[in-house]
């Protein structure tokens, strides 16, 4: 008799259809201390929650560091043991970061794809790890759900003023010049 081996979808190029919560990706996440031109590296990353907003899937996706600096803290999900992060597709102990999130669409091109198999997805966390990451989970849960509460009791007619720089940019063009103006340039 055949033993046949079970294929874990998310290790396919169908990893888009069975990504969850607790799988780690790679995914290129975006340091504002790289600038704005630099190409960040793939990195790991905890699949927070996958949502579909709009008819389209995305990942919220913690920051993945190896770094034992308290420059990342916040809400943090720690992958120590050698059996837990080998089991979970890395290479040394790591910590994502709750705190440093993103929510990035499944089709995204920062997901580092695997040239093998077509998926970025290279591990899964379980048991005490799962739960920490489901506290984690819970605490940005009831925040979504604090402010969501704020904004329906302000009312519609209450709008948060805009803040430049947070909400928009404003760019100033020279006559006369095709490109804007950097700081520190004279019109």
């Amino acid at each position: 008799m055949l033993d046949i081996l079970p294929i874990d979808l998310r290790l396919t190029a169908a990893w888009r259809d069975h990504l969850s919560h607790g799988d780690i990706v790679l995914f290129r996440f975006p340091l504002a201390e790289d600038g704005e031109t630099a190409t960040p590296k793939p990195r790991p990353c905890l699949v927070l929650d996958v949502e579909t907003i709009g008819g389209k899937r995305y990942a919220l996706l913690a920051y993945g560091t190896t770094s034992r600096r308290k420059s990342n803290v916040g809400d943090a999900v720690h992958v120590r043991k050698r059996a837990d992060y080998i089991a979970a597709g890395l290479h040394e102990p790591t910590r994502f970061v709750g705190a440093r999130r993103i929510l990035a669409p499944l089709t995204h091109s920062c997901f580092a794809l695997d040239r093998h198999t077509g998926s970025p997805v290279i591990g899964r966390i379980d048991g005490d790890i799962f739960e920490r990451m489901n506290e984690v989970r819970g605490r940005i849960h009831a925040l979504r759900d604090i402010r969501a509460e704020r904004r329906k009791a302000r009312g519609p007619h209450r709008r948060r003023p805009a803040v430049r720089d947070r909400d928009f940019t404003v760019e100033m063009r020279h006559p006369g010049r095709s490109a804007p103006l950097q700081t520190g340039d004279r019109a």
